[in-house]
């Protein structure tokens, strides 16, 4: 196994041991809120997770982080980190945002926080393998250049930071409630290593569509706002 793959599978071990104990003392601490605990939990690890990011980003991250905790249902994982996403960050973009400056961002995200240079280089799907309303929406910013400018690439790359990092939140909770509920090394791990996982394990192209998919459910969540 090569040195990058054994880091994200060794990663995810890390995080499925964590999440053993995590289970277990909501068990012991029968007393004590879980949502207390798993609070505690996921802040144990903020420091590794965002180690360069600003105060103001950290505290946005937290505010988060405890709406999603203390959620009873978390249903579709996605559509719930995009609802929450919404509710404490909305934006608008000022400029369009393509399929490359997904692609940029991820690539950059993974060079910074796992030190791994990534080819650039991705497939457009021109059959997307989602809804017809998702295929739609992918197909009118799949080709072209990259177009953000510098104040809605900050926004893209906070809003996809969110989204990742509560997807996470909300796989612990999965599991917390099915023991058999499943994982990989692109769903449970640190921040940045899942998209190299991703990468390695699946593609670019994969990863570019599920980044888009939680940008296009984030938009929704915000329309739905207003």
């Amino acid at each position: 196994m090569q040195p990058q793959a054994s880091g994200e599978q060794h990663g995810h071990r890390l995080w499925l041991e964590q999440l053993k104990r995590l289970r277990h003392s909501i068990r012991k601490l029968s007393d004590t809120s879980p949502s207390n605990i798993m609070e505690h939990f996921f802040s144990q690890a903020m420091s590794r997770d965002f180690p360069s990011e600003t105060d103001e980003f950290k505290t946005t991250v937290k505010k988060m982080r405890l709406i999603a905790v203390l959620r009873t249902d978390c249903g579709n994982i996605r559509q719930t980190a995009a609802a929450i996403v919404a509710k404490i960050y909305p934006v608008t973009f000022r400029s369009k945002i393509q399929l490359a400056d997904i692609r940029n961002l991820a690539v950059f995200q993974v060079y910074c926080k796992c030190g791994v240079t990534v080819d650039t280089y991705f497939e457009r799907f021109s059959s997307p393998p989602g809804t017809p309303q998702e295929n739609a929406a992918y197909a009118t910013v799949a080709h072209g250049n990259a177009m953000c400018n510098a104040e809605t690439t900050q926004k893209l790359s906070d809003i996809l930071l969110f989204m990742q990092y509560l997807k996470r939140v909300l796989c612990v909770k999965k599991c917390l409630k099915d023991s058999r509920y499943k994982t990989t090394a692109y769903t449970l791990n640190w921040m940045g290593t899942m998209w190299s996982a991703h990468i390695r394990e699946r593609n670019l192209s994969l990863l570019i569509w599920e980044l888009f998919l939680d940008l296009h459910y984030y938009k929704a969540a915000t329309i739905s706002l207003r």
